[in-house]
């Protein structure tokens, strides 16, 4: 039996939440305790229901969420024109792997780790007149604990599956795995039966990972990180734990700003005492007194350019623009390119920003700094 829409696994919510398939970076205003769960489907069945006196045939699909108050499992039958899909059930746990005492958590949690809340503060002393600031912070709600696994076997349906013609009405999970979780409201461990299509493992950091990124912190050291989604050079500033996932939070010398960058399986990590291979201007006014004027400045800014664009490196520029505002920007695919503006020759390095995400073009006069990070792009 196959239903139209959904299926066991599935991660679904009802019609008025607003995220949508692939749209789950949307930022909830408002009062977000109304906000409805995200929730896994464990049955499908076929049903009817009768609307404005009339009878369709319709699927129903038993759905679970975690609730955090009262931190259990919650399942309802619902109608599928009342749900819409959030993601797809692309794969399942192996039950060859599982054991006693794995670590596994509930589908929606990748989703729900993700989901923020914004709110808006007004301040009428300060200089922006009252208009207010709007601070942007996790919204944590429906986000399960970390689960273990205590046993696992097939599952026994209560109901039929078929009907008197051996025609499948009802679609069951195969294996049914038995967790445990503490519960703080009632001060014990409590333990609960969910499909193996409802969970997801927990990757396990090996301890000599964290050991490097806490050394790190300690002596205040860079590390090249590199998983399956990104590459790059960050100072650590803390080692997060969340929902049986471990985060490091720190200055990203590629978008310039602080990120917190998820820890898992593919994840390789290297300390380095040297993030920047070489910087300019050097400013050596001892040995060339010449070394502080503009056109020196530019041609040494030129020259540390054009080597790193040999070896493929990444280079981060300080850079003020025409409204004398500075930023900082790492820079990729880049290359230098002079143009006329009136009588004049003017240089301007071209490339990927990594902040804007798009082509920028920077004026060489206008540039600062120039850093070769240790980090080369292909």
């Amino acid at each position: 039996m196959n239903s139209k829409l959904f299926n066991i696994g599935d991660i679904v919510a009802l019609v008025t939440h607003p995220y949508f398939q692939a749209g789950t970076n949307i930022i909830i205003s408002g009062d977000h305790m109304i906000l409805s769960p995200l929730m896994v489907i464990r049955e499908v069945h076929k049903s009817s229901f009768t609307f404005a006196g009339s009878k369709s045939h319709t699927y129903k699909y038993l759905c679970t969420w975690f609730s955090t108050r009262a931190n259990e499992f919650i399942e309802k039958d619902i109608d599928e024109a009342d749900l819409k899909l959030i993601s797809k059930c692309e794969t399942t746990l192996n039950k060859n792997l599982l054991r006693r005492g794995q670590k596994v958590c509930f589908k929606t949690n990748s989703v729900e780790l993700g989901k923020k809340k914004s709110s808006l503060s007004h301040d009428d002393t300060s200089l922006s007149a009252g208009l207010g600031n709007t601070m942007i912070t996790s919204l944590l709600t429906y986000l399960s604990p970390v689960l273990q696994i205590v046993d696992y076997e097939p599952h026994k349906s209560k109901h039929k599956l078929t009907d008197k013609a051996s025609v499948e009405i009802r679609k069951v999970a195969s294996i049914d795995v038995t967790v445990n979780y503490f519960d703080p409201t009632q001060d014990k461990i409590r333990e609960v039966t969910l499909p193996l299509e409802l969970l997801e493992s927990i990757v396990e950091i090996d301890e000599k990972t964290l050991k490097i990124i806490n050394l790190a912190i300690q002596v205040t050291r860079h590390f090249h990180i590199k998983n399956a989604k990104r590459e790059t050079i960050i100072k650590p500033r803390q080692l997060a734990y969340r929902c049986g996932q471990y985060f490091v939070r720190g200055y990203d010398l590629l978008s310039n700003r602080v990120e917190e960058i998820p820890l898992d399986g593919t994840s390789t990590i290297k300390t380095t005492k040297k993030p920047v291979v070489a910087t300019a201007p050097k400013f050596d006014i001892a040995t060339n007194p010449a070394s502080a004027t503009p056109k020196f400045i530019e041609g040494e800014i030129t020259t540390a350019i054009s080597i790193a664009l040999v070896a493929k490196s990444y280079i981060r520029i300080k850079y003020k623009n025409r409204n004398e505002k500075i930023t900082h920007r790492t820079i990729k695919n880049y290359e230098l390119i002079q143009v006329k503006e009136g009588k004049m020759d003017v240089t301007y390095l071209v490339g990927h920003c990594l902040l804007r995400h798009d082509k920028r073009s920077f004026r060489l006069d206008r540039i600062q700094n120039v850093e070769q990070l240790s980090l080369n792009f292909e």
